[in-house]
């Protein structure tokens, strides 16, 4: 009888101790699938602010070779529907970029968000600068030199931004 009593008391404690291990570790797993899923959130939005700050950059880039080959005589002016499409899809990753600015202001941190402020800010300076032309005659491979500046501004403006995207979100 004491063995039947004393095996049911090992299993009564032994159930305790499992119930109680259990509530104590159900918050720190919950915890962790929170912190890995804001995580992934603001993954999500670098990749996608990444991806409309490029799209820009090309976009300026784009406007620029026309607006080149225009002045050069070397385009139609027929392609003015050209030049509009650039334009508004300039338009609409810049759109996109504030969209994702604004997300990653809300959920952080501030050293992201100033780099982020500063990419938005160098392909502004591109943006003014988009239709630049170089003295001479044009040249497709070559970008006029104010150009090429702001342009390799706003690269390297976008690489800074995914160095500490990757140390936040890794």
């Amino acid at each position: 009888m004491l063995t039947t009593v004393g095996v049911a008391v090992i299993a009564a404690v032994a159930s305790l101790a499992g119930v109680t291990l259990g509530a104590l570790v159900e918050p720190l797993k919950l915890n962790a699938a929170r912190r890995a899923k804001l995580r992934q959130d603001r993954a999500d939005r670098c990749a996608g602010f990444i991806e409309a700050a490029v799209r820009a950059r090309q976009h300026n880039i784009d406007l620029n070779v026309i607006h080149r080959r225009r002045v050069y005589k070397e385009l139609p002016e027929a392609d003015d529907e050209r030049t509009a499409g650039y334009e508004d899809s300039y338009y609409v990753a810049r759109a996109q970029m504030r969209s994702f600015f604004g997300l990653l202001v809300m959920s952080g941190p501030d050293e992201l968000v100033e780099q982020a402020r500063t990419v938005r800010q160098r392909d502004l300076d591109l943006h003014v600068v988009r239709l630049e032309v170089e003295d001479g005659a044009f040249d497709r491979m070559n970008l006029p030199p104010v150009v090429r500046k702001a342009a390799g501004a706003v690269d390297r403006a976008i690489e800074e931004f995914a160095l500490i995207a990757r140390k936040h979100t890794s």
